[in-house]
């Protein structure tokens, strides 16, 4: 069995697989969003997500990380990046990383860093494909790397929800322990989820043709794009009053 399933948020896509585990189904495989899962018995396994220790995008001894899994008892599946998928058969006992706040803590930090490296880098594509446009000649040398810009965008406005998420789950450990909250964005002061949408929706209106001598097609496209200017002002408008309350 195939399942779509792609996000940053690496807690909810640890839910999924092992509700999926709960059904009988394990996952196996993962690839660009690609789940692939085999029948097993009902409760069988019990998966764990986990980053890699490293630096930027490139994870240190993963031969060792492998190894020292491996006489906890726990297969190691798939490695993407510095993100690694885990199992462990359930009849072997509960299976949990980080069993106390101070190590919590360290991994949600990790991760973190990973996200703002990972905005980092697509702001970078993004400048690029602003001094694409800037050069073109022509109207597709032009639009098409500012639709790739929204592109980028959007996905940009969904990592810093996550890390936003994260901001969340750090403030709550450290609260556990009396340790002062940290400072920047929290979980309700996330981008909203519209301006991702609108900012999608513009890029796609972007990257369509010029309608030519439709006038059918050319109303359809101006109404999308207004539709996309909505969702953006929205967005932004939802997420300003987020961070004042």
């Amino acid at each position: 069995m195939i399942r779509w399933k792609f996000t940053y948020d690496k807690d909810e896509e640890q839910d999924w697989l092992n509700e999926y585990a709960r059904q009988g189904w394990a996952m196996t495989k993962f690839w660009l969003g690609v789940v692939t899962f085999v029948p097993c018995r009902p409760g069988e396994y019990i998966y764990q997500i986990d980053l890699l220790p490293g630096k930027g995008l490139w994870a240190d001894d993963y031969e060792g990380y492998v190894i020292f899994m491996n006489e906890m008892g726990v297969e190691v599946l798939q490695r993407w990046g510095r993100w690694v998928y885990l199992r462990k058969r359930a009849e072997e006992g509960p299976f949990v990383l980080y069993t106390d706040v101070e190590s919590s803590i360290e991994h949600y930090q990790k991760i973190k860093k990973a996200l703002k490296i990972a905005v980092i880098l697509e702001i970078v594509c993004i400048l690029m494909e602003v001094i694409s446009a800037a050069g073109g000649t022509d109207r597709e040398s032009v639009m098409l790397p500012l639709a790739g810009c929204c592109l980028l965008a959007a996905i940009v406005v969904i990592i810093v929800r996550e890390i936003c998420r994260v901001n969340a789950i750090l403030a709550e450990l450290r609260a556990r322990i009396g340790q002062e909250e940290p400072s920047g964005c929290r979980g309700n002061h996330s981008p909203s989820l519209i301006l991702c949408l609108g900012i999608v929706l513009n890029g796609i209106c972007l990257a369509m043709p010029e309608p030519g001598g439709s006038a059918l097609y050319g109303f359809a496209k101006g109404v999308l794009q207004g539709i996309a200017l909505i969702l953006m002002g929205a967005g932004i408008a939802i997420t300003v009053m987020g961070r004042r309350e």
